[in-house]
């Protein structure tokens, strides 16, 4: 059963109409464990939109990624990650989600099913998220919206295989990876 469209978990649900992301409050992170703690990753370069429908269901996400834009806060390991061991830029620059399903799990939960494709591959994602409001926005009061959303991806359905067995047994980077998504988007439409 839908949510009313007048209360989402007590918070004032943002209204229809088309939303882009703003790069200045949003983050798209990652998370991967490298040999003994987790290294975290994000890319700055990046465009998307999300139309809210009336119901949430009718809502609609596009996102593009560069990826030139990696950052792991590690000059060799941004030049690593962009080489043939993982995201290959020179021959695919973008990666690019596709929302196919936006469902209410309660409260200001939701799931968002998408298409992710890296380096020309298209695999389902299941992202978790938080809606976190809606309002007027500081500087002109534009209509705004905020949410939070997360999913766990293996890396290899990519073909980011790159990795070392290290003499205490193991691998040097984890297989699995987080990805963390904060986002602020403002009404355009």
């Amino acid at each position: 059963m839908s949510q009313a469209p007048s209360d989402v978990a007590g918070l004032r649900p943002p209204p229809p109409g088309k939303y882009e992301l703003d790069r200045a409050h949003t983050m798209v992170e990652f998370v991967a464990r490298h040999m003994l703690t987790k290294v975290r990753g994000r890319f700055t370069d990046f465009d998307g939109t999300i139309e809210v429908g009336e119901r949430p269901e009718d809502s609609q996400i596009d996102v593009e990624i560069r990826v030139a834009s990696i950052q792991t806060n590690e000059p060799r390991r941004d030049a690593h990650m962009r080489s043939g061991d993982f995201f290959e830029l020179e021959t695919y620059p973008v990666i690019t989600f596709h929302s196919i399903a936006v469902r209410p799990t309660g409260g200001a939960g939701f799931e968002i099913d998408g298409e992710l494709t890296i380096k020309d591959e298209t695999r389902p994602i299941t992202l978790k998220g938080e809606f976190l409001g809606s309002g007027p926005g500081m500087s002109d009061g534009s209509t705004i919206l905020g949410a939070t959303a997360r999913a766990r991806v293996f890396r290899e359905d990519w073909g980011m295989n790159w990795n070392m067995v290290m003499e205490t047994g193991g691998f040097l980077v984890s297989k699995d990876v987080d990805i963390e998504i904060e986002v602020e988007a403002l009404k355009v439409g």
